[in-house]
């Protein structure tokens, strides 16, 4: 990603996993500059320092457990921290109009809806998957649930042994695009258990290093058919994060998710978006003084 003037960023749980990769990828960036990250108050990860925390090197960014003290000195927060702590988040981001890309997974309706109200001040990203091919996917999905009428659809998620929750966000996303906002989930099988029309099987495996891997499985009466996302390590997660940052900064107020990254409408940085939306008012009031 090249750019003239870096994206100040900040991170949200920089000492996860998720947040170091994001700090290293943007590290490596020239596009971007890290302002700083929060982390966990009562952890002592603030003495600790930023290298020691966010395992790369980052010129000036500091590490603090009060969000308020650097929000408001970033261009946008990246926020890969814990459910908890995205309320708190989302409402500073919407206080100082710093957009927001929220990565974190298992949240509660109370949480979803902070997001959804920060996002009436200023434009919020969600996604329970950040990489570009999952975005692909579940783009995809919809038109092959239609070209395959009948077929059983079950849905095979494989994470690593310290993912907290199951099944995984991505896994609800991809059901979701095959069948709706309240799609009929059965979570495994035991016992007596046959299949109902329309339902969709979830399955979710927990061991090892594995950093995600995702199958949908149609079947039909005479064939198959597999489609898979695997990642090869959190570097597709911190580049799609960092990618949806570069491209929120230029959008007006509102809640966004992959469908919208992939609008290949032309965008403004928010200075000059600013700047038109400034131009185009002024326009408008020449022409109804002439008027």
């Amino acid at each position: 990603m090249n750019s003239t003037i870096a994206i100040r960023i900040a991170i949200a749980g920089v000492g996860g996993r998720m947040g170091r990769e994001i700090a290293a990828a943007a590290a490596g960036d020239p596009a971007f500059h890290i302002v700083g990250g929060i982390v966990r108050p009562g952890r002592g990860t603030e003495e600790a320092g930023w290298v020691s925390v966010a395992g790369t090197s980052a010129p000036h960014a500091r590490l603090t457990a009060d969000p308020a003290s650097l929000i408001p000195d970033a261009e946008a927060l990246i926020d890969f921290s814990l459910p908890e702590a995205v309320v708190a988040h989302a409402r500073l981001c919407a206080e100082y109009e710093i957009p927001l890309v929220c990565g974190v997974t298992g949240l509660t309706p109370e949480q979803d809806a902070a997001l959804r109200a920060a996002a009436a001040r200023t434009p919020v990203y969600v996604a329970r998957n950040m990489s570009v091919g999952v975005g692909a996917l579940l783009a995809i999905l919809p038109d092959l649930a239609r070209l395959l009428p009948g077929y059983d659809i079950e849905i095979v998620e494989t994470h690593h042994r310290r993912k907290q929750d199951a099944p995984s966000g991505t896994a609800l996303a991809l059901a979701e695009a095959l069948a709706g906002p309240e799609p009929d989930l059965i979570f495994g099988r035991q016992g007596i258990a046959p299949r109902r029309a329309g339902e969709i099987g979830m399955h979710a495996v927990r061991g090892g290093g594995n950093p995600g891997e995702h199958t949908i499985v149609f079947s039909g009466e005479g064939d198959e058919v597999r489609v898979s996302h695997r990642a090869f390590g959190r570097r597709a997660y911190a580049d799609g994060a960092l990618r949806a940052a570069a491209w929120l900064i230029g959008q007006r107020p509102g809640l966004y998710g992959p469908a919208d990254l992939r609008d290949p409408s032309p965008v403004l940085p928010r200075p000059a978006l600013r700047a038109a939306e400034a131009l185009a008012a002024a326009d408008a009031a020449a022409r109804t003084r002439s008027a």
